[in-house]
């Protein structure tokens, strides 16, 4: 079965709404694939709080999903506020790297090719306070050393089987 691990590199986010009567924000990333998700720390009294977090997710025939969620809060001692969100179809994700001059592949994590891009918050609903950008990077960790044909070749049949539930 075709397996292949994709890393996602929350890196920052800059230019975020104020939601504290301080005039600062207690922000963090909630990154939702599928059924799993994957949590930043939180950074006190910040606007543009640099995280340089990375999670892996193994994608496999069976668990591809349709997008990718990735949701900005401001942490209060009672709940949460919204900052913004962003959600990317996961046969997106690599038409950005490199400035989008990649045609889409995907590319290595560490490829000094692949750099981060930024992605502008959206609003859930009409009233949301939402404003500044989160940067992401996306990419490939690969224990085998398969080239990166045989990794597009996978990539693009792991797209193909996306669950759409």
């Amino acid at each position: 079965m075709a397996e292949i691990i994709l890393r996602i590199g929350v890196l920052a986010a800059r230019d975020l709404a104020a939601a504290d009567r301080d005039g600062f924000s207690d922000p963090y990333a909630v990154i939702r694939v599928a059924k799993k998700k994957y949590e930043t720390a939180v950074i006190k009294k910040c606007l543009n709080p640099v995280w340089n977090s990375s999670f892996d997710i193994k994608l496999s025939q069976t668990n591809v999903p349709q997008h990718i969620i990735i949701t900005v809060w401001d942490e209060d001692r009672f709940g949460r506020d919204f900052l913004g969100e962003i959600t990317i179809p996961i046969k997106q994700i690599f038409a950005r790297n490199n400035g989008g001059l990649n045609d889409g592949q995907p590319r290595a994590f560490d490829d000094p090719a692949n750099q981060p891009s930024a992605y502008t918050l959206q609003k859930r609903t009409a009233n949301n306070v939402v404003k500044g950008d989160i940067i992401l990077k996306f990419g490939i960790i690969d224990d085998k050393n398969r080239s990166l044909e045989d990794l597009w070749h996978i990539w693009e049949h792991l797209c193909s089987c996306v669950v759409t539930r």
